[in-house]
């Protein structure tokens, strides 16, 4: 089994140190590709970042690909309800998916990480509507194993749950509601710094993951939560490098 990610840059899945997509010795993985790690190795008892079986293809990249995919009409779908940057990201993914258990002859598991109301995205919809965007633009291209992977309001939530210094792993849902704006009073990035006393720069990160200080199996968060059963719910059905049918 292969697992191909896509992520906004270093501080979340990591970045591609040359060639787009990356693997093995090619791709820096960063904090969040650490944290689905270690729910791959909880679920499959190893870690698929240490044997180079995780490729990334950068944000850049897939939204090049998925501006150039055919525009068709869902019969019966109400498109109002759906947040079309997320569903045409979902649906690259997908394809690059197949194309890669194709050309691997291996299952590919596909996790499409995408902060949920950072500037960027502001007034993209709620995170249910990008939730199920995603997972009908995985549908859409008959790919059964897309996983969203959305922290509410953006990645450092998740790291801040475990790396507060008052109760951390506790009361973290309260988290998920303050700003993903920088400029906020209350930004995530903002307390996340505090709580470490330093900037949270994607190499720093990506250790206290790495080596244990942040616990994917303690993380008590909504978005957290979705996201880790969707990956182990994915990681333990059928195979899934063939399209599904209907």
């Amino acid at each position: 089994m292969l697992i191909l990610v896509s992520g906004e840059g270093p501080t979340d899945m990591g970045r591609c140190l040359a060639v787009d997509p990356c693997n093995g010795d090619g791709f820096q993985p960063g904090p969040m590709a650490w944290l689905m790690d270690q729910i791959v190795k909880s679920k499959l008892e190893y870690s698929f970042l240490e044997f180079g079986l995780v490729h990334l293809v950068s944000k850049r990249r897939l939204t090049d690909i998925s501006k150039g995919l055919p525009q068709r009409t869902l019969a019966g779908r109400k498109r109002r309800q759906e947040t079309a940057y997320y569903f045409r990201n979902a649906r690259a993914l997908a394809r690059l998916a197949m194309e890669l258990a194709a050309s691997s002859n291996d299952e590919v598991v596909a996790v499409l990480f995408r902060d949920a109301d950072g500037t960027q995205s502001a007034g993209r919809g709620h995170w249910q509507d990008k939730w199920d965007s995603m997972l009908n633009g995985f549908r859409y291209e008959h790919f059964g194993a897309g996983v969203p992977m959305i922290p509410k309001p953006k990645s450092e939530a998740w790291l801040l749950c475990a790396l507060k210094q008052n109760q951390p792993y506790q009361h973290c849902s309260r988290l998920e509601d303050a700003s993903g704006n920088d400029d906020a009073s209350d930004a995530v990035k903002k307390q996340l710094a505090e709580a470490l006393g330093q900037p949270p720069t994607a190499t720093l990160l990506s250790e206290l993951v790495r080596n244990g200080r942040v616990e994917a199996a303690r993380i008590d968060m909504p978005s957290f939560v979705k996201f880790h059963k969707r990956l182990q719910s994915v990681l333990g059905g059928p195979p899934v490098n063939r399209k599904l049918q209907g």
